[in-house]
């Protein structure tokens, strides 16, 4: 089904392609992922419980159990990091203040180098709750920025159809990624359309079932077991940029806690006009394929769905060259106090249109990578 879309699709419209979603499971384990005590997928299509065999990627299949094997590895479950501790007079980072779940103790652990990926948000909550003398808004928050330009993926929109062809094929398993996806074709070699920048899309196809439940007894039985297959039934979901503004913002709550004594996070985001332009944009886009390639019953799903119940979310602690504009530069260090860092979504700068945890990986082995490198030399 999907190769026929993309066969539609490619020969409409050169520019945009339908490719297989990328999925990080092992249908091939190599040397290393072995070593890692992972295994090849087991076809069980139940990746989102998690993967005991380590088919699917995750950190408790892969790169916990792989930290763990270098003995340097301490995990503290049960705890909530409170703030960053920052010693005025050594003018750094000293470690951390974490709050026993279970107990509300106190404690405080300490390292030469801090690094802080507790999810966009919790990121920000734990930044801006970090304070000092040096920094009495927030760590590293000279320029008032930390918290500010919060941006998200938009999903509130998405198209189903049904198709009467194909009927000699079906599907086996379940692809985890969905099975396909359309990259970004929008805005991408110019301005072209009354919104800015531009949404990547979703494609997922499946045989529907015809079950017969009349009857009682054997017969019930046997009319289930046929289960008839019908009609290909397809689907599409937009995953729309939307961009980075000032007024998209998080802050701390000034008398709201939570059970261990955290401030509770204020939360301002909303979506604007070019986030209404885009969607609208996609939903006509989208129906015109779909109708390009002779599928019925096409039907528009847009859920109004208010901004935290997409995901993704991103930005509040963005990289940049210049410290007036942002909290982190380009290796991921606060600028202003060099022995933290942070590479999780909230790092960065614009969300475009792509899954970003495997960027969020890739820019967590240059910042450590750097940071190695820089205490060898006693830079930090």
């Amino acid at each position: 089904m999907e190769d026929y879309f993309k066969g539609v699709v490619s020969k409409k419209y050169p520019n945009r392609h339908v490719i297989s979603a990328r999925c990080a499971h092992l249908s091939k384990p190599n040397q290393i992922h072995l070593d890692q005590g992972r295994a090849k997928c087991q076809n069980r299509t139940l990746c989102q419980r998690g993967c005991p065999f380590g088919g699917y990627f995750s950190s408790n299949a892969s790169t916990l159990p792989w930290a763990a094997k270098t003995g340097n590895l301490t995990m503290r479950p049960n705890s909530v990091v409170e703030s960053i501790i920052y010693d005025d007079k050594k003018e750094r980072a000293t470690g951390v203040r974490v709050i026993d779940t279970n107990t509300k103790q106190e404690m405080e652990f300490y390292a030469k180098i801090i690094f802080v990926n507790a999810a966009a948000l919790n990121t920000n909550l734990i930044l801006l709750n970090s304070k000092s003398s040096r920094f009495p808004n927030g760590l590293g928050n000279d320029s008032g920025q930390l918290g500010k330009f919060v941006a998200f993926h938009n999903y509130s929109a998405r198209i189903n159809a049904e198709y009467d062809g194909l009927l000699n094929w079906s599907t086996d398993g379940r692809n985890p990624a969905g099975g396909g996806y359309l990259p970004r074709f929008r805005n991408l070699l110019k301005q072209e359309t009354d919104f800015k920048r531009g949404y990547a899309a979703g494609f997922s196809a499946r045989r529907s079932v015809n079950r017969d439940s009349s009857g009682v007894g054997a017969t019930l039985k046997d009319n289930l077991a046929k289960a008839p297959l019908g009609p290909w039934q397809v689907g599409s979901h937009m995953m729309g940029e939307t961009i980075p503004k000032e007024e998209n913002f998080v802050s701390l709550s000034k008398d709201k806690k939570d059970a261990w004594g955290v401030p509770l996070l204020n939360i301002s985001v909303d979506y604007d006009e070019n986030d209404r332009l885009m969607k609208k944009d996609y939903i006509e886009q989208l129906s015109e394929m779909f109708t390009e390639a002779g599928f019925k019953n096409i039907k528009v799903n847009d859920s109004s769905q208010a901004p935290g119940l997409d995901i993704h979310e991103m930005g509040g602690a963005r990289m940049g060259h210049d410290p007036k504009t942002s909290i982190l530069n380009k290796w991921n260090q606060v600028h202003a106090c060099k022995n933290v860092f942070v590479t999780d979504g909230a790092c960065m700068t614009s969300t475009s249109t792509q899954n970003p945890s495997l960027t969020y990986m890739a820019l967590t082995a240059r910042a450590v990578d750097y940071a190695v490198k820089s205490i060898n030399k006693f830079e930090i």
